[in-house]
């Protein structure tokens, strides 16, 4: 039997675990002891592929999830969308 891995988006991540942008900058901020701002994790939403890895590890364990969960890469991967399936 293979193994089926999946990621799941920063947003998607955060939707889950019932926080809103405003609340994980505030937990950042208190994680790393610098002023993370809303806006900053918003850009990490768009961005995935420049969330520095310190703060990815930060964001798994905030939503509770293993970092090999989450993608940080931008778009999707699949090959097809519902429009061509």
């Amino acid at each position: 039997m293979s193994k089926i891995e999946f990621r799941i988006s920063l947003k998607a991540a955060r939707i889950n675990a019932g926080l809103r942008q405003d609340q994980v900058a505030t937990r950042l901020s208190d994680y790393f002891g610098t002023k993370v701002s809303r806006q900053r994790v918003s850009n990490f939403e768009s961005n995935p592929e420049n969330v520095p890895r310190a703060y990815g590890d930060a964001l798994a364990r905030l939503y509770g999830i293993p970092v090999d969960y989450l993608k940080f890469v931008h778009g999707s991967t699949l090959g097809y969308t519902a429009d061509s399936a």
